[in-house]
């Protein structure tokens, strides 16, 4: 079962329908883009195409969307996930159905890996 909780109110499938797997594509070619722009700003280099984020996240946020079922609105989405979370769920969720490995999935938001602490007593 995977479950997302959206401002207090859990949403929940059972499993990843075929439905989903066969509409990613427009949200991984979106994926696509952002990556190729953010590697190009990270290499002082133009963007390669020109895609707003806004449009690139509207593709992507249907898709995780109709994931759950359309249980909840894209605008229901928006207004109550974390922004720090938002693209890296949706990816990670993408990446694991095109990978067939969507036992991974549990629970959305996922929660950030908590920063390593050094030791400084030697």
């Amino acid at each position: 079962m995977i479950t997302c909780t959206l401002a207090g109110k859990k949403y929940s499938v059972d499993f990843v329908t075929g439905r989903a797997l066969r509409e990613m594509q427009p949200a991984l070619d979106m994926y696509a883009k952002i990556t190729k722009a953010s590697l190009a700003a990270l290499n002082g280099e133009a963007a390669p195409e020109e895609t707003p984020i806004a449009d690139a996240l509207d593709v992507m946020a249907r898709w995780f969307t109709m994931l759950f079922g359309n249980q909840f609105s894209i605008d229901e989405l928006y207004d109550n996930y974390p922004a720090d979370r938002l693209l890296h769920d949706i990816v990670l969720a993408l990446l694991a159905v095109q990978g067939q490995t969507t036992e991974v999935l549990s629970e959305f938001p996922t929660t950030a890996a908590p920063e390593p602490t050094i030791k400084t007593d030697i």
